[in-house]
C-alpha cells in the first residue's frame, strides 16, 4: 500500500515538476504599457493653453417699460423678460511666449455675440462671434500685437468669468468700446509703469440711446470708412494691492455723407481698484465720451463703484452703484438730457473649483428733460420728463474648464 502510495506521488511530481521548471525558465509576461499622456499635458507643454466656459441664464423684469420686446433701454446684455438664454459658449486657444512668435484666437457663440458683432460691424444678427484673433511678438519687455483684441476701456469685460455682476455695467454697454481691429505695442517700463499704443479701424460711436433720435445723426458703429482711431493707456500698480488704468480713444467715423456723417469721437475711461483685506475689493470707473459732427453735439460721463467681499472659500457678495449723464443736440435746434442710475446686489456661490452659481437684483432709474421738437427719447419710455423705475432679477450658472482646469 505504501509502496504504491509513494508510487502515485512520484507520477503526479514527475507530470507538474518539469511544467513547473518550465514555467520558472519561461520569460515573465510584459508589463503593461504605460498610460499615453493626456491632451491636457500634451498642450501645458507645448505652451499651449486651452481654455473655455460655459454659461447661462434667466432674467425677468417686474415693469414693462421697454414696449413689446420687454427689452429695458440702455441695457445690451439682458434685455429678453421672462427668459432662459444661452449667454456664451466660449473657447479660447492661445500660444504665447514670453519670447518670439505667438497667437491667440477666442471664438463666442451664444446671446451676447450678437451684442459684440454689433458692437463692430453694426449687424447684430449672428450668434457667433470671433471676439478676438490676433498675432503676438514679444521680446523683452515689448510686446506687439496685431489683429483683433478686446478693448483697454472699462472695468469689466466680455469674459463672463471675470466679471462680479451678472449685468454689465450702464458704462460697459454704452459708453465703452468693446473690441478693436488693429495694432496694438506695449512697454512695460517697470513693475510701476506699463504703457500701450495702438491704431485701430474706427468702430465704436457715441451711445445713440442718449441722444436724440430723430434725425439719426450719430455713427451706427460699422467700420464702413478708411478713419482710424488712436489708442493710448498708461498702467499703474503703486503697490500690490492698488491698481490705476487710464486709457484714452480717439478718432473719426462715418464716411461724410448726409445719413453718416464723419464724427469726432473721444472716449477717456478710468479704471482703479484697490484689494482692501485678502476678501474685501474696491473699485471705480469713470468715463466720458464726446461725439461732434455737423448734425449732433453729444457729451456723456458715467461713474461706476463696485464693492466686492469674499465671505469664504464659496461665498461673495458684491455690490455696484452707476449713475450716468448724458445730452446731445441737433442741427436745427433742439436738446436732449437723461440721467439714469441703478443699483446691484450679487451673490456668487461656489459650487466646486469649476462651477459658479449667481443670483442678481438690479433696479435702474432713469429720467429725462427735453426741449426743442421734434425730438424725440427713448429710455424708459413713457412721456416726456416721465421718471420710471426699471427692477430685475436674474440667475446665472457657468462651467469653466481648461488648461489649467478652474481659474
Amino acid at each position: 500500500m505504501k509502496k504504491k502510495s509513494v508510487g502515485l506521488w512520484a507520477a503526479v511530481g514527475a507530470v507538474f515538476i518539469p511544467a513547473m521548471a518550465m514555467a520558472d525558465d519561461a520569460p515573465a509576461a510584459a508589463p503593461a504599457a504605460p498610460a499615453g499622456p493626456t491632451l491636457s499635458q500634451v498642450l501645458v507643454n507645448s505652451g499651449i493653453t486651452a481654455a473655455g466656459y460655459v454659461d447661462a441664464s434667466y432674467e425677468a423684469f417686474f415693469n414693462q417699460t421697454g414696449g413689446a420686446t420687454d427689452a429695458v433701454v440702455g441695457h445690451e446684455f439682458d434685455t429678453n423678460n421672462n427668459s432662459f438664454l444661452l449667454n456664451q459658449a466660449a473657447l479660447t486657444l492661445s500660444y504665447l511666449p514670453t519670447s518670439g512668435f505667438g497667437a491667440l484666437v477666442n471664438v463666442i457663440a451664444g446671446e451676447d455675440a450678437k451684442v459684440i458683432n454689433g458692437s463692430y460691424s453694426g449687424s447684430s444678427g449672428s450668434d457667433f462671434a470671433l471676439t478676438q484673433g490676433y498675432v503676438q511678438y514679444a521680446t523683452g519687455n515689448l510686446t506687439v500685437i496685431g489683429g483683433r483684441y478686446v478693448t483697454l476701456a472699462g472695468a469689466e469685460v466680455i469674459d463672463d468669468t471675470k466679471n462680479a455682476n451678472v449685468s454689465r455695467s450702464l458704462l460697459f454697454t454704452n459708453l465703452e468700446p468693446l473690441v478693436h481691429t488693429g495694432i496694438r505695442v506695449s512697454y512695460k517700463f517697470s513693475d510701476l509703469v506699463t504703457a500701450f499704443a495702438g491704431v485701430n479701424n474706427t468702430a465704436f460711436a457715441f451711445p445713440t440711446a442718449f441722444l436724440p433720435v430723430t434725425p439719426l445723426t450719430a455713427p451706427t458703429g460699422a467700420d464702413n470708412d478708411k478713419h482710424k482711431t488712436l489708442e493710448a493707456s498708461a498702467a499703474f500698480t503703486p503697490s500690490s494691492t492698488i491698481a490705476v488704468l487710464i486709457t484714452d480713444y480717439f478718432g473719426v467715423d462715418g464716411n461724410g455723407s448726409a445719413g453718416d456723417p464723419a464724427t469726432k469721437n473721444n472716449v477717456l475711461d478710468l479704471v482703479a481698484t484697490w484689494q482692501v483685506t485678502t476678501a474685501i475689493s474696491v473699485g471705480a470707473n469713470f468715463d466720458s465720451d464726446r461725439a461732434v459732427n455737423s448734425g449732433v453735439n453729444g457729451n456723456a460721463e458715467g461713474l461706476a463703484l463696485y464693492v466686492s467681499d469674499q465671505f469664504s472659500d464659496q461665498w461673495k457678495g458684491s455690490l455696484r452703484a452707476e449713475d450716468l449723464r448724458a445730452g446731445g443736440s441737433a442741427a436745427g435746434g433742439g436738446s436732449a438730457q437723461a440721467h439714469v442710475a441703478e443699483l446691484t446686489a450679487t451673490a456668487d456661490y461656489s459650487a466646486t473649483k469649476s462651477v459658479d452659481v449667481l443670483a442678481e437684483f438690479r433696479d435702474d432709474y432713469g429720467s429725462a428733460g427735453f426741449s426743442g421738437s421734434p425730438l424725440s427719447f427713448g429710455l424708459f419710455p413713457d412721456s416726456p420728463g416721465s421718471q420710471k423705475s426699471q427692477p430685475e432679477v436674474l440667475l446665472k450658472a457657468i462651467y469653466k474648464f481648461g488648461t489649467p482646469t478652474g481659474s
